[in-house]
């Protein structure tokens, strides 16, 4: 009984987890959006917009997730620090 309650919990974490990714990636992506609409607004020729707005959201979410990982995995670090002593 307890092993079956285990895998269940188990389970539910790896789901959530997984939740909360696409959660943190759709948020970094609206985000990138709302950040890019200025850029296309520019006096650039109107076939311009589209790939002038993919490469802003491209570019912003990137460096989003890439500056999240590394905040992760600073954090990661810092409170594994102790427990290898």
């Amino acid at each position: 009984m307890f092993r079956t309650f285990a895998i269940a919990a188990s389970l539910t974490a790896i789901a959530l987890g997984a939740a909360q990714a696409e959660t943190l990636e759709a948020r970094i992506h609206s985000a990138a959006v709302k950040a890019c609409a200025p850029e296309a607004s520019t006096s650039a020729p109107a076939s311009h917009y589209g790939a002038i707005t993919q490469t802003c959201v491209y570019r912003i979410s990137k460096t989003a997730m890439i500056d999240m990982q590394a905040k992760a995995l600073e954090k990661t670090k810092s409170s594994t620090a102790g427990l290898s002593n």
